[in-house]
């Protein structure tokens, strides 16, 4: 969260400047600042020229301007309201923020259902920060790439995606973060995801930023969905010995193990390569798996 994103599925990010005409060939960005908030003036300014019919991707950035607690319902009604004018939207992150425009436990998100609705033709939606997280309805026929980042995911959240109808969904990423910070999805409620059955094209499963990292690990590691993956992410959490041991009887089809950012000894880092994958096991200068104080790569 140091930086935002300069590239968003393989588009060039820029800043929308209504004084210049409008582009199609790039994913723009719509953000505040705290002297200025022209986010939905500068949406609908974009919605009505020639250049919205092409556009394929959109980043939202900062949507609060000088009120921190401002959500992003807002934000998503506009989005919503100039759907017609985006026909071929496919992308969407909705929460590009760095830390100095506000820190992810603290960014005020909301139902992303409206959103959802109006884009029978999304493909991809990213979110970021998960005060007030939700999605009421959980189904699309088209989305094939979902990512939910926050410092604490909360358990509501979890249980509506063991709801979902999303069939072609291949790619699911959550942060599931801290109980500090609002976390209080448990392994009980990965049960349905993990199962295999909800949803039948998943080839990426990533169960990110967990302080649950080893209860998350022994879960998945016995999961029937991993008949079907080929890439489980248990990167930027607190994954130790304990959860790290549980992954050694690991097989094909599994070809991915991220496992970034943890506290598992080097003898276990050794055996974990023995493994017939691609494996990431690297970590932050710093990091010692002897830590006492175990943290997620990002909480507040």
């Amino acid at each position: 969260m140091q930086r935002n994103v300069g590239t968003f599925v393989g588009q060039r990010v820029i800043e929308y400047d209504p004084e210049k005409p409008a582009r199609s060939d790039v994913a723009y960005r719509f953000r505040s600042d705290y002297d200025n908030n022209p986010v939905l003036e500068n949406l609908a300014h974009f919605a009505a020229s020639d250049a919205a019919a092409q556009c394929s991707a959109l980043v939202i950035g900062a949507w609060h301007g000088d009120d921190s607690q401002a959500d992003s319902s807002d934000v998503i009604a506009a989005l919503a309201e100039h759907a017609p004018r985006f026909p071929r939207l496919v992308a969407i992150y909705l929460g590009d923020m760095t830390y100095e425009e506000n820190e992810m436990s603290w960014i005020q998100q909301s139902d992303l259902s409206p959103l959802l609705d109006a884009y029978p033709q999304l493909q991809l939606l990213r979110t970021r920060g998960g005060e007030n997280l939700s999605i009421s309805r959980p189904q699309h026929a088209n989305l094939r790439a979902l990512a939910m980042e926050t410092g604490g995911m909360d358990a509501s959240v979890v249980q509506s995606l063991g709801k979902a109808q999303f069939p072609n969904l291949e790619y699911l990423e959550l942060w599931l973060g801290t109980e500090d910070y609002g976390g209080t999805a448990t392994v009980e409620d990965l049960q349905p995801i993990l199962s295999g059955k909800l949803f039948p094209k998943l080839k990426y499963l990533g169960l990110r930023n967990s302080d649950k990292a080893d209860a998350v690990a022994v879960a998945a590691a016995q999961a029937p969905v991993l008949q079907q993956l080929e890439t489980l992410d248990l990167s930027l959490g607190t994954l130790s010995d304990e959860g790290a041991q549980a992954l050694l009887g690991l097989k094909a089809p599994l070809k991915r193990l991220n496992l970034h950012h943890n506290y598992i000894s080097s003898e276990l880092v050794r055996q974990l390569k023995d493994l017939p994958l691609s494996l990431d096991a690297t970590n932050p200068s710093g990091m010692e798996a002897d830590d006492e104080d175990r943290y997620v790569a990002v909480g507040e």
